[in-house]
């Protein structure tokens, strides 16, 4: 087997674990959605946004720093659609 298929093989590996833990995270967002809800939170939370992003800078290298918060920038705002529609 080449290189390229060994490489792709392992990419493919990732990718599904990628999508098992957004998929896991998504769940915790609905146990939140109903959490504030019975409690009558506001769903956003800036304060918290911001720690999310400055976990996710210390986390990454500077390389792919500015990449990684903006997908999990995106990764937020889904997540409060989410809170939303629950």
């Amino acid at each position: 087997m080449n290189k390229l298929i060994i490489y792709r093989k392992k990419i493919n590996k990732i990718d599904k674990c990628i999508v098992k833990l957004l998929l896991l995270r998504f769940k915790l967002v609905i146990k939140i959605s109903n959490y504030k809800k019975i409690n009558r939170i506001k769903i956003i939370d800036k304060e918290r946004e911001l720690q999310v992003l400055n976990n996710i800078k210390k986390y990454s290298n500077k390389k792919y720093q500015k990449f990684m918060i903006n997908l999990f920038k995106n990764i937020i705002n889904y997540s409060k659609k989410i809170q939303n529609i629950w």
